[in-house]
């Protein structure tokens, strides 16, 4: 027969008592937080997807900010675009009315105002900015674009940003695109009307330059504004006709950035829902996965209660014996 000491039962009494009361407490913990998982050893499995799930969730709030920055940035844009439109509408509609003869010096040279004012307006746009951030420099966002004679100085690279995992989109125009044509490398001060550019009715084409090399490329929106203006000055409705077929290129690229910058709009709307509906997703995973079943947990924690109670009576008649309970 083994003997058991008086200090073996002790540390026994002892070991079995802190069990109970550690799960007591765990069980205690849990229903302060309602939680099924605190700590990873409640669930190994679980608590990969837990962070998983969170990884996701910082990664969401993070594209969200992305995707409002970049709403900012094209609603600037397309209102900007929408007043462009309108200015060179007003130019064609001036221009429709100087291509005949029928106007005195007088009214031409009123008219001839207004085209400028439209011009400056046009450059005012070309230079619109966001705080300190303009929006038709390319990347260099802190570059003016475009100076008094509507020369362009930012470049032709796109601000592209991320709006989900791996999914980048642009969210800017370049200011060569928008007001300079088909060739944004070309300057778009007006220099001279070249004879070798003939319009349709063998006259000099306005709505063209000559650059290095002899390449003829569209002028630019304030290139076109520029004409406008001395044509009616100088009471020249032959100019004034050749620029409209230039006007209208110009308006018919603006509607088309202006429907480009409405794709992307509505791309961002869809990248934000997809973002809302992953979160709505991953928070009822969450659920699932880390809160508890309140019954459950409630009826364990009163079953652990009443062992601990129990293990404590138990202990007591050995805990308190001494040796003159063996001599009486």
């Amino acid at each position: 027969m083994s003997r058991v000491s008086e200090n073996s039962s002790f540390h026994a009494i002892n070991h079995a008592v802190g069990k109970t009361k550690g799960r007591v407490e765990d069980l205690q913990i849990k229903g302060s937080t309602l939680k099924r998982i605190t700590k990873p050893s409640d669930d190994p499995v679980g608590n990969v997807d837990m962070l998983a799930i969170r990884s996701q969730n910082i990664d969401g709030q993070q594209y969200l900010r992305n995707v409002n920055f970049a709403q900012t940035q094209l609603a600037a844009t397309e209102t900007v675009l929408e007043e462009l439109t309108d200015i060179l509408s007003k130019a064609k509609e001036l221009a429709v009315g100087q291509a005949s003869e029928i106007y005195g010096p007088e009214i031409r040279q009123g008219v001839a105002r207004e085209i400028h004012q439209l011009r400056l307006q046009a450059l005012t746009i070309a230079n619109k900015r966001i705080g300190n951030r303009f929006l038709f420099a390319g990347q260099k966002l802190l570059t003016k674009p475009f100076n008094e004679d509507g020369k362009y100085f930012g470049d032709k690279n796109k601000i592209h940003i991320e709006i989900n995992k791996d999914v980048f989109l642009p969210i800017n125009l370049t200011g060569a695109e928008v007001f300079m044509g088909s060739n944004p490398k070309v300057s778009s001060k007006l220099e001279s009307h070249s004879p070798e550019l003939p319009g349709p009715e063998g006259a000099r084409d306005p709505a063209a330059i000559k650059v290095e090399g002899g390449e003829a490329v569209h002028a630019s929106i304030f290139d076109e504004l520029s004409s406008l203006e001395n044509a009616v000055i100088t009471d020249n409705p032959e100019i004034v006709q050749n620029l409209l077929e230039g006007l209208d290129r110009s308006i018919e690229r603006v509607v088309a950035k202006r429907t480009q910058i409405g794709a992307l709009t509505n791309n961002i709307a869809n990248a934000e829902s997809n973002i809302e509906k992953m979160k709505l997703h991953n928070d009822e995973y969450k659920t699932k996965i880390e809160d508890s079943d309140v019954a459950e947990l409630f009826s364990n924690l009163q079953k652990e209660q009443n062992i601990l109670k129990a293990s404590y009576q138990a202990s007591a008649t050995l805990m308190n014996q001494s040796l003159m309970d063996f001599l009486r």
